[in-house]
């Protein structure tokens, strides 16, 4: 099946890819001026370029639609396993978490942590990760905060050749300019990539709103002054974490269903 990808460019996401597994951010370097011009106006954009014959350009687009669809359950699963961890009593809080699964006792030993009292020494491997965690919390919210500040702007092309541009307002307003002598199947796939981009937004917002709920209900249970603010990348590191976990084992449920 000839090479195809799924950009998004005009933000930078951790590990240059989103949590997803669609979308990769290209680096500046492979980046037109004139593309990072429109984009410091016009803001972010999501690019599709598919193989020009319309089977394989179709199988494409099917397949991630379904890791979209896969990963919006991945986000319920983890909702529900971060609202758990607050429930957790002081048997799983403490020194025995060998029989929580990674995320979680990662994330007990976190807020035990954030409620230990302040140490004066050079932080250490793991106050530096946690450090690199919350830089990264704040890139995230910032890519998302800019992204939602723009219209949503998509473009697909089909064996190099444009298919459409649209860009698309909160309130729904759809504005589309059509490649040259288009058919209606390459109109087709072109509206599938913008309802990918879209529903892609709309989990990295979910996501975004999951962290911040879940970080509220977690300081619950810390007795230190802005609880909620520092319990944010700990909830932020939890969410990818299940997110990894459970992506892992999407080959073995797909041979499942096979």
């Amino acid at each position: 099946m000839a090479e195809y990808s799924f950009a998004l460019s005009g933000v930078t996401l951790p590990g240059a890819e989103d949590l997803f597994g669609i979308w990769t951010a290209p680096t500046p370097a492979e980046i037109s001026f004139d593309i990072r011009a429109a984009e410091a106006r016009d803001g972010p954009a999501w690019r599709v370029q598919l193989p020009a014959a319309l089977a394989d350009a179709q199988a494409i687009l099917d397949a991630q639609n379904q890791t979209l669809q896969r990963s919006e359950s991945d986000l319920f699963s983890a909702e529900r396993r971060l609202a758990q961890v607050g429930l957790y009593g002081a048997e799983e809080a403490g020194v025995a978490f060998a029989a929580l699964p990674a995320p979680e006792a990662e994330l007990l030993a976190t807020l035990s942590d954030i409620e230990s009292p302040i140490s004066f020494e050079a932080p250490g491997p793991e106050e530096r990760a946690r450090q690199e965690t919350s830089s990264q919390w704040r890139v995230f919210v910032e890519q998302v905060r800019r992204m939602v500040s723009h219209y949503a702007r998509i473009e697909t092309e089909m064996g190099g050749a444009l298919i459409g541009q649209t860009a698309v307002g909160w309130t729904g307003d759809f504005d589309t300019v059509w490649g040259g002598d288009v058919s209606a199947d390459s109109m087709g796939l072109h509206h599938q990539s913008v309802q990918l981009a879209l529903g892609s937004r709309l989990a990295l917002i979910r996501l975004l709103t999951i962290v911040g709920t879940g970080a509220t209900k977690l300081a619950l249970r810390l007795s230190v002054p802005g609880a909620q603010l520092l319990a944010l990348p700990a909830a932020w590191k939890f969410v990818r974490d299940v997110l990894e976990e459970l992506r892992r084992s999407w080959p073995e449920l797909q041979h499942l269903v096979q």
